[in-house]
């Protein structure tokens, strides 16, 4: 009897650990990361307030009973501090989730109004603000940790991670500085574009503080640009509206903690008055009814648009009326337009031209598309007295202005080159056609068979195959 008693009671003892391991046994698996707003490194002066972003990927797909998420816990780094309404906001995959706000000593816990019990796998972000300790820490550590509706741990805390996808702060702890604002930047000018163009170029001494951050920059009052690299000197300000403008800089550790500005220095910007670039590497591609128009973008910053033309020679072009295309910046990929067309034979030329904010055109880069006219017969029989079918022809009379040398290739199936024509091998009558009879370059009748023709104009060529049946 006292055996069996034993025995009870050991099973009860290990079903309870077994229960309590069961509530932290990780199937609920999370990372997470702590950024502040406003700085992308993650760090934040002593003895301020600032607005911390939380953000946590949590993985709900193995689930299961015990692990239903009730509370976030967030255990504060020494000296930081919070409020209840210092929360800013809870959301779920961007949706705002109901919960209320705890804040024990050193911690601040997001209980949840619905515990979380789906399978889902979402993103968390809680914003809140919080004020720093005074003095500096190279390394503030948040340790998060989800509980379950008993109170108990799910899993162990979230490790770091990046979560949001940004090239930011992809840790959960943060870098305290000191509470000391950078030098005001030194040797800032600025210039306008001595080439016409309606552009302002900035200079400055980089900053040899390690703890700064980047530049802000200023036209007429307002930020233009966040330069987040301490070791830049330089920006362009591009396309500037004429007239004066007043520019100024700052340079920052932190979105709070920024220099003084430094004087501000005024310009008279007047009109762009220079042609962009022409773009680059028009490439044509006929496919059967459609027409895919190739190129890559202009070396001109301020090209803003693309405008397609089309006509029979370089002197007839008209811009299509669907022929805009707008302007992608930093585009390195090369720009393609559809054009349903249904050609027939002749020469076709294509132009695009870059244009800018104000309306300059560069050159237009051009491209000739030749569409060759079908051999005839497709099966010739070299020993008839039919010149219809005793020879094939290779048209060329409907291609006005062709450019570079017409000739024909004549191949055997196994890809031997058995005759070349040539316009010097045909006679003053026919020079806007090459006929081939049947015969190799000795003059002999080739053997019955298929046969594979390249007509070559320049460098436009077509193949295909003929049919000799003698």
């Amino acid at each position: 009897m006292h055996i069996r008693q034993r025995l009870t009671i050991g099973l009860i003892v290990i079903l309870v650990i077994i229960g309590w391991n069961y509530d932290a046994s990780g199937a609920v698996t999370s990372s997470g990361e702590i950024n502040v707003d406003g700085d992308s490194r993650g760090r934040v002066p002593a003895s301020s307030n600032v607005i911390l972003v939380l953000t946590l990927g949590i993985d709900r797909s193995l689930a299961e009973p015990g692990e239903e998420i009730k509370t976030i816990e967030i255990k504060l780094p020494v000296g930081f501090s919070v409020s209840v309404n210092d929360v800013r906001s809870v959301t779920r995959d961007g949706q705002p989730i109901a919960h209320k706000v705890l804040v024990p000593t050193g911690l601040l816990q997001i209980v949840l109004t619905r515990e979380v019990s789906d399978f889902s796998n979402s993103l968390y972000e809680i914003v809140f603000k919080s004020r720093t300790p005074s003095i500096t820490n190279p390394r503030a550590e948040f340790k998060i940790q989800l509980m379950n509706l008993k109170g108990r741990p799910i899993g162990e805390h979230i490790k770091s991670g990046n979560i949001d996808g940004e090239p930011n702060n992809d840790m959960l702890s943060l870098q305290i500085i000191p509470n000391v604002p950078p030098a005001t930047v030194k040797g800032l000018k600025v210039k306008i574009d001595t080439n016409g163009e309606n552009d302002v170029l900035i200079t400055w001494q980089p900053s040899q503080d390690s703890d700064v951050s980047g530049y802000f920059i200023y036209r007429d009052g307002s930020r233009i640009k966040d330069q987040k690299n301490r070791a830049t000197a330089s920006f362009v300000d591009l396309n500037v509206l004429p007239g004066e403008h007043g520019y100024a800089m700052e340079a920052y550790k932190t979105s709070l903690l920024r220099s003084r500005s430094t004087a501000v220095i005024v310009v008279n910007v007047g009109l762009d008055t220079v042609n962009p670039d022409p773009p680059k590497a028009l490439q044509i591609q006929d496919l059967g009814g459609i027409v895919n128009i190739m190129w890559q973008s202009s070396n001109t910053p301020d090209v803003e648009k693309y405008q397609i033309s089309f006509g029979a020679s370089t002197d007839k072009l008209k811009p299509l009326t669907n022929g805009v295309i707008e302007a992608e910046p930093g585009k390195k990929d090369d720009y393609i337009f559809s054009l349903e067309q249904q050609l027939k034979v002749g020469k076709y030329v294509y132009a695009v031209e870059a244009v800018d904010e104000v309306g300059n055109h560069s050159t237009p880069i051009t491209q000739v598309l030749r569409i060759l006219g079908e051999p005839f017969p497709a099966v010739i029989t070299p020993l008839s007295n039919n010149e219809k079918f005793n020879q094939v022809t290779f048209p060329i009379r409907t291609i006005e202005d062709a450019e570079g040398e017409f000739m024909v290739l004549i191949f055997d199936i196994n890809g031997m080159l058995i005759k070349r024509i040539q316009p010097e091998d045909v006679d003053q009558d026919n020079e806007k056609n090459l006929k081939w009879k049947g015969r190799n370059e000795d003059g002999e009748i080739v053997e019955s068979g298929i046969y594979i023709y390249q007509v070559q104009i320049g460098e436009s060529y077509k193949n295909g195959t003929l049919i000799v049946a003698k």
